[in-house]
């Protein structure tokens, strides 16, 4: 009985000084395998870093140019509104307040125009509004 506890005993031994020795050895192999997926890992993580950061500016770009839209986009319905009322207020006058409000219309859109044939075809047709009151006194 004796024997067989020394034996056991051993073989324990032998048993944990197998183990020790295979972990040690062993596992230097693991280490320099996953020292070699780290660098990897760092390597592809520079290219990732990159990445991101051109992507980030991408979204910032894409970010930028919708606020500017948005900030269009209202100024034009701003405009929008503005005009729309100054058409409404003369409409509400009397019909001289329209004439007025038309030739001040056409005035402005001569002078943007700076002499275009728009301008020349409005003013045309006052003269001949002209012309035929002339030719009615005239008879």
């Amino acid at each position: 009985m004796l024997i067989q506890r020394i034996g056991k005993g051993i073989t324990l031994v032998i048993l944990i000084i197998t183990l020790s020795a295979c972990s040690l050895f062993g596992g230097g192999q693991k280490k320099k395998e996953e020292e070699k997926k780290q660098a990897e890992a760092k390597n592809e993580s520079v290219i990732d870093q990159e990445l991101k950061k051109q992507y980030q500016m991408y979204n910032e770009v894409i970010k930028y140019q919708k606020e500017q839209d948005a900030k269009l986009i209202k100024e034009s319905e701003e405009r929008y509104k503005k005009l729309k009322e100054e058409s409404d207020k003369p409409i509400k006058g009397s019909s001289e307040e329209k004439q007025k409000a038309r030739e001040a219309k056409v005035g402005e859109e001569g002078s943007g125009d700076s002499g275009s044939g728009d301008s020349g075809g409005s003013g045309n047709s006052s003269d001949s509004g002209d012309s035929s009151d002339s030719g009615g006194s005239e008879e």
